[in-house]
């Protein structure tokens, strides 16, 4: 049998509360900017004609500049990517945060999965609909209203759980992995 790599990224689409937080970040920014710039012209007419007057400003301005760099890298952080690695039977799959920052979200052998199906499947659908108690759900999706979704439960020795993941992966990428467990892979038309 022929090795197997694939890798598929997807972006998450920004939900309400993305756009709230958002929202939220650039009104602050605003707010704070409009109270340094009230402090720094208070500031700068009582002390009018001296030298702390144009540092005044100076620090001012640094300090609105700052105020707007963070918030620049706030609203960077709901700018998420998804990507799944699929090297054999093994899966990795990443949050990529800004494209800066990287984190191993999921690791785990599709040899060992319990189930994995679509949760549009009628056949698989009272599965995915009747979760059992103490199941970890880790949501790996880009865009649920975009079809494709699936789940695989599989348990994770290293955390001592059970855990379903939910991700949407290529019509290739589907299919490789149902040759390494093609009893509990299940794909749908």
């Amino acid at each position: 049998m022929m090795d197997t790599y694939m890798e598929y990224m997807l972006k998450r689409k920004k939900d309400t509360k993305d756009i709230l937080i958002i929202a939220g970040v650039i009104a602050a920014g605003v707010i704070l900017t409009i109270t340094m710039l009230i402090l720094i012209f208070a500031l700068a007419y009582a002390l009018a004609g001296s030298q702390i007057s144009s540092f005044a400003f100076s620090v001012g301005f640094v300090l609105i500049a700052l105020v707007w760099y963070g918030a620049y890298l706030l609203i960077g952080m709901r700018n998420i990517e998804y990507e799944y690695i699929l090297t054999n039977s093994e899966v990795d799959m990443d949050k990529i945060t800004s494209r800066r920052g990287r984190k191993r979200i999921v690791s785990f052998d599709f040899a060992n999965a319990e189930i994995c199906a679509n949760i549009e499947d009628a056949a698989h659908n009272g599965k995915y609909k009747n979760p059992e108690p103490g199941l970890k759900v880790i949501d790996m999706t880009g865009d649920k209203t975009r079809g494709g979704v699936y789940f695989v439960d599989y348990y994770d020795d290293e955390k001592a759980e059970k855990r379903r993941v939910l991700f949407q992966p290529t019509s290739k990428m589907i299919e490789a992995i149902k040759r390494f467990n093609p009893r509990n892979v299940f794909i749908y038309e």
